[in-house]
C-alpha cells in the first residue's frame, strides 16, 4: 500500500538532516508502530507520509502512486489522528463532526452518528467540544480522523492524558480498524500498547531507520543475546576473543543460546569478577527499548 524509498528531508538551517535515506514497505491492513527518541525523526516521517510535507529527495508511493501526484479523492484515503486536539472548542460535538464532514464532501449522517455512538459520545452531540473531558476530547478527535473513512490512517500519540476507561475504548478502537483491513501507523510512547496492537515495527534513530520488520522477529532474535557487565571490567582483548561487541552504557553483548548463556554464566563466576549485569535477551519490547535508549539516546 505505501512504499518509501530512500525518503531524506533537511529543514532549512538544520546541520543535520532529520531524515536520510529511510526506506519501507508498509502493505494493506498491517499496523506498524512507529518508535524512536525524542528527535529521532518520526514526526517528519509521519507527516510526509500523510502528504503533508513535499518530498524534498527519495519518494513516497501509495499504492504505486507518487504522492505529490496523488487525486484529491485519493488523497482522502489517508486519515490522520494528531496528538494535538484538532477540533473547535467553541463548536458542539455535533457541529465539529458536520464541519469535517463537509471539508470531505461526507453526508452521510449515519455514518458520523455511528462514529459519534461507537466513541461512546452520542449523549455529548450538543455539549461544546472544549466543555468535554480529556478522554472524551480523544474519542473526539478519533471519531473526526475516521469521517472520511480512510483506508490508511496515522495515529500520533493517541492516548495520551486520558483515563483508563478512554485508553482501553481507543485501543479496542485501532484494534477493529486492523480487524477490518483499516492499515495503521501507530505511534506511542507507551509501549505496552505497541506491543499489543502492532505485528510490525520501524524504529528510528538520528533520522535513520534502525529496524524494520516483525515485531516478534525482533524480539526472538534478541533472545540469542547475551547483555552482561562486571566489576572490574572484563580486558577488551578477552572480550574480543569471546566475540563480545561493548555496548555504550558499558556493558559487553554477544550471541548465545540458553546453553551459552550459562556456560559464560559459570566461566565468569569462575573468573572471580562481580557480576553486575547479566541478561539473556528481553523480556518485552519496553525492555528492549529502554536498552536500545540507553545505548542510542
Amino acid at each position: 500500500m505505501l512504499t518509501v524509498n530512500r525518503l531524506s528531508h533537511r529543514y532549512p538551517g538544520a546541520e543535520t538532516a532529520a531524515l536520510a535515506e529511510v526506506s519501507l514497505t508498509i502493505g494493506r491492513g498491517e499496523c506498524w508502530g512507529l518508535l524512536g527518541p525524542n528527535g529521532a525523526g518520526k514526526t517528519t516521517l509521519m507527516s510526509l507520509m500523510c502528504g503533508l510535507q513535499d518530498v524534498q529527495a527519495g519518494e513516497i508511493l501509495f499504492d504505486g502512486v507518487p504522492m505529490q501526484a496523488l487525486s484529491r479523492r485519493e488523497r482522502q484515503k489517508i486519515g490522520l489522528v494528531p496528538q494535538d486536539f484538532a477540533f473547535y472548542p467553541q463548536l458542539t460535538v455535533w457541529d465539529n463532526m458536520l464541519f469535517f464532514a463537509s471539508l470531505y464532501a461526507v453526508r452521510d449522517r449515519g455514518h458520523l452518528q455511528q462514529l459519534l455512538a461507537d466513541a461512546g459520545l452520542t449523549e455529548y452531540r450538543s455539549r461544546r467540544a472544549g466543555h468535554l473531558s480529556g478522554g472524551l476530547k480523544r474519542r473526539l478527535n478519533f471519531a473526526i480522523g475516521l469521517i472520511n473513512r480512510p483506508e490508511l490512517v496515522f495515529l500520533d500519540e493517541i492516548t495520551v492524558g486520558i483515563d483508563p476507561q478512554s485508553r482501553q475504548f481507543i485501543l479496542e478502537s485501532v484494534a477493529a480498524l486492523t480487524a477490518r483491513g483499516v492499515t495503521v501507523v501507530y505511534t506511542s510512547h507507551y509501549l505496552p500498547e505497541i506491543e499489543r496492537l502492532c505485528r510490525h515495527m520501524a524504529l528510528l534513530s538520528h533520522g535513520r531507520l534502525v529496524y524494520c520488520g516483525g515485531l516478534a522477529d525482533l524480539l526472538q532474535r534478541e533472545a540469542a543475546r547475551v547483555h552482561f557487565q562486571t566489576e572490574p571490567p572484563l580486558p577488551e582483548q578477552l572480550l574480543q576473543a569471546w566475540g563480545a561487541e561493548m555496548q555504550a552504557d558499558g556493558s559487553a553483548c554477544l550471541e548465545a543460546d540458553a546453553a551459552g548463556a550459562a556456560e559464560l554464566y559459570a566461566r565468569l563466576q569462575a573468573d572471580g569478577r562481580r557480576i553486575r549485569q547479566f541478561r539473556q535477551g528481553h523480556a518485552s519490547l519496553e525492555a528492549f527499548y529502554l536498552d536500545f535508549l540507553r545505548q542510542h539516546g
